[in-house]
């Protein structure tokens, strides 16, 4: 777990590193009953977005988003972080166990909602959600307090 102390010290500090899976709620809108049906073996067909996630003291940065890049996410440009299932990904394809299978949603304020399974093990359908739900949680609120997340 990330202490407060890690947060505030050095902006540019690397304070946690995993791998990564990720879609946003208007791919899993457009998504069609067969991706989902085969989701039901792998849950990668649901998340196209593959590459290393950093959480920095002052960013969260998604490596290997697309064919531009990385793409770095600021305190400021989170309207809402959460661990559930959702209408788009529910229980049902998740594994049917919060803990274990529900997605890390980030709902960003230009109104992108990035879903995100870190540390994913397709053969045992287990993330390490949990562990990035709490410092994420965390690394919000102290953005908040230190007036970085407007």
């Amino acid at each position: 777990m990330v202490r407060m102390a890690d947060l505030t010290v050095d902006p540019d500090a690397l304070l946690a590193r995993d791998g990564y899976i990720a879609t946003t709620a208007a791919d899993l809108a457009v998504t069609s009953k067969a991706a989902f049906a085969k989701a039901m073996i792998n849950q990668k067909v649901l998340f196209p977005r593959r590459g290393t996630a950093s959480l920095y003291g002052n960013r969260l940065v998604l490596g290997d988003w697309d064919s531009t890049g990385d793409v770095s996410i600021y305190p400021s440009q989170i309207l809402d972080i959460s661990h559930e299932f959702t209408e788009l990904y529910g229980r049902f394809i998740g594994g049917g166990v919060r803990r274990f299978g529900a997605p890390v949603v980030l709902r960003l304020k230009n109104e992108v909602e990035v879903y995100l399974l870190l540390n994913y093990r397709w053969f045992v359908e287990r993330s390490d959600n949990v562990r990035w739900y709490g410092m994420l949680a965390q690394w919000m609120r102290t953005a908040h307090n230190a007036g970085l997340a407007g």
